[in-house]
């Protein structure tokens, strides 16, 4: 009697999660249509293809999907008309904003609120991952209130955290605010490290049940607790950044050559004897954009602006562009610099420094006594900066006349 019942549970809930995914789907592209093989595969569903089509018969008698001509089905206007009215019950995607105490507010671009959700309704979810929100208040005056159905990507695997000991286990207490949490280590972490000390761990599998431990490795011992080092890593990592590159990135970086190679010149303009140079910070690393001058014979002269060829290293969809696109920008924090790109390109192949040659993406003006642009070029050249300027600097020969490229 209880295994019939117990069975007769499973195959309702297995239902009715299928029946959540057909009308996702159709809400999520409301002026889509589909064939019931077309949301079978877009769903990924382990069933026939007749018992999604059932579901969109259900769907249909209820009002909230449409059959068209031809035995495509969509969302039913009428439906859509309702629920942007009243969101209770839908499921929406969007981001964690994460409270101090644990709470949560999930950003969501279909909805002018964010959606409010409780300590105890985040599932797991961190800050800054991307999750699926079911509204169970519409919130008309207020924000809407929700629970996190999902977790669908995560921010961040790092986390800074202090080595503890659980009977037999070895475990890292996170420092992640709001909702801290622990992470269970493999045996080559274990041996690697003593309680009391500050880590940073990786989480490599994430634990499917709110009572079970995510199980993860360590990636750097840190110093003593209170440090600036640990202090300067924890902002960068309570923020979402990536303090290493992954192990991909970095055997992409170790392929490319050091040098500039004869075969790296093709179909580039050679301006290494133009009189070049770059201006920044005094405590800048990388150069990425320079400055060239020169007198034409006409009585002319030509400006240039010089831009470092990224792209001639990183090619759409390597390791390294997917990585650049996640962090979005090199971080500058007082002591330090947390780069977009690795060293070996963003300090050194294309930094524009002096006395080495480099490749770039040129723009060259050609400017009459009036500074009328009378000509332009743009293309991909190859320069060799003579000088380094700091601003200062470059201030001090303007101001005095004097020294290098004062003209």
């Amino acid at each position: 009697m209880s295994k019939k019942y117990s069975k007769s549970k499973k195959e309702k809930n297995k239902k009715g999660n299928l029946k959540s995914k057909v009308l996702s789907l159709l809400e999520s592209k409301s002026n889509k249509m589909y064939a019931p093989h077309q949301v079978a595969k877009k769903i990924k569903a382990d069933q026939s293809v007749s018992e999604v089509e059932n579901i969109l018969n259900q769907l249909e008698n209820e009002g909230k999907a449409y059959q068209i001509p031809g035995g495509k089905y969509r969302l039913d206007r009428f439906y859509e008309r309702d629920q942007k009215n009243n969101p209770e019950g839908r499921i929406y995607t969007g981001k964690v904003d994460m409270t101090r105490t644990g709470s949560a507010y999930i950003v969501c671009e279909e909805l002018e609120k964010d959606v409010y959700v409780s300590s105890r309704k985040t599932n797991g979810a961190l800050n800054g991952d991307t999750v699926e929100v079911r509204i169970f208040t519409g919130g008309r005056k207020t924000n809407p209130s929700g629970e996190v159905v999902r977790v669908t990507n995560r921010h961040t695997k790092e986390f800074i955290g202090t080595v503890y000991q659980a009977g037999n286990r070895t475990l890292v207490g996170s420092d992640n605010f709001g909702n801290p949490f622990d992470i269970w280590l493999d045996r080559q972490s274990e041996a690697e490290v003593e309680e009391g000390d500050k880590v940073i761990a990786e989480v490599t599998e994430w634990a499917e049940r709110s009572n079970h431990h995510h199980r993860g490795k360590v990636v750097e011992k840190l110093g003593k607790e209170g440090s600036d080092d640990i202090e300067m890593k924890a902002i960068l990592l309570k923020n979402g950044f990536h303090l290493n590159f992954p192990e991909e990135v970095l055997e992409e970086v170790e392929n490319i050559p050091d040098e500039i190679r004869p075969e790296d010149l093709n179909g580039r303009a050679d301006l290494r004897e133009l009189g070049t140079f770059t201006i920044d910070p005094a405590d800048a690393k990388d150069f990425d954009d320079a400055l060239s001058y020169r007198k034409l014979e006409n009585g002319n002269v030509e400006v240039g602006v010089h831009i470092a060829d990224v792209t001639h290293y990183i090619k759409e969809g390597m390791a390294m562009d997917k990585e650049a696109i996640q962090r979005s920008t090199s971080v500058y924090l007082v002591d330090r610099v947390l780069p977009m790109l690795p060293e070996k390109i963003s300090n050194n192949l294309c930094s524009l420094r002096p006395n080495v040659d480099r490749l770039t993406f040129s723009a060259l003006f050609e400017l009459d006594k009036n500074h009328k642009v009378v000509r332009r070029w743009f293309g991909k050249a190859i320069i060799h900066s003579q000088r380094r300027f700091t601003y200062d600097e470059a201030q001090e020969v303007m101001d005095t006349g004097k020294g290098d490229f004062s003209e």
